[in-house]
């Protein structure tokens, strides 16, 4: 069994947290990019199941052309 001094978790603590930090912005990116995707299929799709679904907001947008 190994002896673990106080020292050490708190090390080992600021490594799990510098990569937590680090990852955040990627995360972030991530998510906007995901939810650019979304609103622009939603949005600007001619798909017909997505138009329609959407159809009413886009006329009340009045600058997404549908028709």
């Amino acid at each position: 069994m190994a002896y673990h001094f106080p020292h050490e978790k708190k090390h080992e603590q600021k490594k799990v947290k510098k990569h937590l930090f680090r990852s955040l912005p990627i995360q972030l990116g991530a998510v906007l990019v995901m939810i650019g995707v979304i609103l622009y299929t939603l949005l600007f799709s001619n798909i017909p199941a997505f138009h329609d679904a959407t159809h009413e907001l886009r006329h009340a947008l009045m600058f997404i052309p549908c028709h």
